[in-house]
């Protein structure tokens, strides 16, 4: 006498079919096809060109700029650290210091971690810096 042999449960379901899939997809279509404008299309605008730096600004894993804010000496003495900085640094030292109207000497390139860091808490200015020029 055979015994009946037990199928798994995975053979036993049906396929799924693309039937319910296609009818959904052909009732969300438009029921009649949109008929062209007389206008003329209009050009996109233009983008602007961007400018070339020799220095780029790495973003941390948040995709937030790497920019902090510290206090030393009893918080006394306020820094804004700007890491992952690749490239030159010195540039990127010179156009901080066009863009924060700040003297040379407050701002400072470690040449052993590759850090800028500047004299006071400008964090939401050097962001401002950074956006706008789209690093």
């Amino acid at each position: 006498m055979l015994r009946p042999t037990l199928l798994p449960s995975r053979l036993l379901r049906q396929q799924p079919t693309l039937t319910p899939l296609l009818r959904q997809f052909l009732s969300t279509a438009p029921s009649q096809p949109q008929k062209p404008s007389s206008s003329p299309p209009q050009s996109l605008p233009r983008q602007s060109q961007k400018t070339y730096f020799p220095f780029a600004l790495g973003r941390s894993r948040t995709n937030n700029y790497s920019v902090y804010q510290d206090a030393k000496r009893g918080g006394n003495f306020k820094l804004t650290i700007i890491k992952k900085i690749e490239g030159n640094r010195i540039a990127f030292k010179q156009e901080l210091v066009k863009a924060l109207n700040l003297s040379p000497n407050d701002i400072r390139v470690n040449s052993l971690t590759g850090h800028v860091e500047v004299r006071g808490h400008h964090r939401s200015e050097i962001v401002a810096f950074l956006e706008e020029r789209g690093l």
